[in-house]
C-alpha cells in the first residue's frame, strides 16, 4: 500500500516551512516516462498502488517568517479530474483542514507564490460564495514568475482547469523576476522546463538552506534518472537540464528540499549513492510532524 507524504515542518531559525497535503496525483509509469523499460519498474514497486499506476502527494507549502505567513502553491482544490489520454487522475480538498493543523486559517496568509500555473497548483485560489468565485485568502498578495503568466497572453496557451484562478488573479496578481526577494531570506529561483516560467523557491536561514522544488520532479524516479523525459513537461530537454542542474546545488552541504509530490516525505536531502551517484533520502525523522 502506498502512504502519502503526511503534514510535516522543518525549522531554520525563526523560519518555519510546512507541508501541507491536499491530495493525490497517479499515473502509469510507462506513461509518465516512456523512455523507460518494463524492469525498470521492479525498483520502484513501493511506489506503484494496485491499479499499477504511480501515487504521489498533492500538496502547497506554508512559510511562516517573524513578519509574514507565506503560502507557496494552491494545491488542487475541492474537485478531482480525470485525464484520459494519460491515463491519470488527481483529487484534492485536503488543503483548508491541513493549514487549520498548522494553526492558521485562509485569512492569515499574507501573499501566495505559485510555481507555476498548472491545475494541481492553483485549486484553492477561489471557491464559491453564493455561487460566485471569490479569492480563498482575501488578504493576500499573489505572486507568479512574469514568463509564467505572461505565457497566458497567447491565445493557443491552454487554459484547461486553471480559468477560474486567471480570471480572479488578473487584477491581484504581482510579477516577479528570477532571483527577486519574495521576503527576506525567500529568494526566486527560475527552474523552467516544467513550464517555461516555472520557478523553485530557495530559503536561506541560521547556515541552512531549503530549495522548495515546486515540479522540478515528481517523484523520486525523476531524481534517480534525472535524464528520462517526463511527459508532463512542456519543454522536455530543458526539465533535464534543470532537474541535472537542480541535484548539483541539492549536493551541497546543508541544503534539503522539499516537493509537494515526493514521499514517503516531502522534505529530503541528497547523499551519495552507488557508483557516484546521489541518492535521495526522505528526511522522516529530521521533519516534525
Amino acid at each position: 500500500m502506498v502512504l502519502l507524504a503526511p503534514q510535516q515542518s522543518i525549522s531554520l531559525g525563526a523560519i518555519r516551512i510546512t507541508y501541507l497535503p491536499d491530495g493525490e496525483f497517479s499515473i502509469p509509469p510507462s506513461v509518465l516516462y516512456p523512455q523507460a523499460s518494463a524492469e525498470n519498474w521492479s525498483a520502484y514497486a513501493h511506489l506503484i498502488g494496485n491499479d499499477g499506476r504511480l501515487i504521489s502527494n498533492v500538496g502547497a507549502h506554508v512559510i511562516q517568517t517573524d513578519s509574514q505567513t507565506l503560502l507557496v502553491d494552491a494545491g488542487m482544490g475541492p474537485r478531482e479530474i480525470n485525464i484520459d489520454e494519460l491515463q491519470c487522475s488527481v483529487r484534492g480538498g485536503e488543503l483548508l483542514q491541513s493549514l487549520k493543523q498548522a494553526g492558521l486559517s485562509p485569512d492569515d496568509i499574507d501573499a501566495v507564490f505559485y510555481t507555476h500555473l498548472h491545475p494541481d497548483h492553483v485549486g484553492w485560489t477561489g471557491h464559491k460564495v453564493n455561487g460566485k468565485h471569490a479569492l480563498t485568502f482575501p488578504r493576500a498578495r499573489y505572486f507568479v514568475r512574469r514568463e509564467e503568466w505572461l505565457k497566458f497572453e497567447h491565445p493557443a496557451e491552454s487554459r484547461a482547469g486553471v480559468e477560474e484562478a486567471l480570471v480572479l488573479l488578473t487584477s491581484r496578481i504581482e510579477l516577479l523576476e528570477d532571483g527577486q526577494a519574495l521576503a527576506p531570506d525567500v529568494l526566486v529561483q527560475a527552474t523552467p522546463g516544467h513550464t517555461p516560467g516555472h520557478s523553485s523557491l530557495v530559503i536561506t536561514s541560521s547556515g541552512r538552506k531549503v530549495v522548495l522544488l515546486g515540479d522540478i520532479f515528481h517523484n523520486v524516479i525523476g531524481i534517480d534518472h534525472p535524464e528520462w523525459i517526463d511527459v508532463l513537461d512542456e519543454n522536455a530537454n530543458q526539465a533535464v537540464q534543470t532537474r541535472q542542474r537542480m541535484l548539483q546545488e541539492l549536493a551541497q552541504p546543508a541544503t534539503i528540499a522539499s516537493g509537494i509530490h515526493l514521499w514517503p516525505s516531502a522534505f529530503g536531502r541528497l547523499v551519495p549513492g552507488a557508483n557516484g551517484a546521489w541518492a535521495w533520502r526522505a528526511n522522516v525523522d529530521e521533519a516534525s510532524a
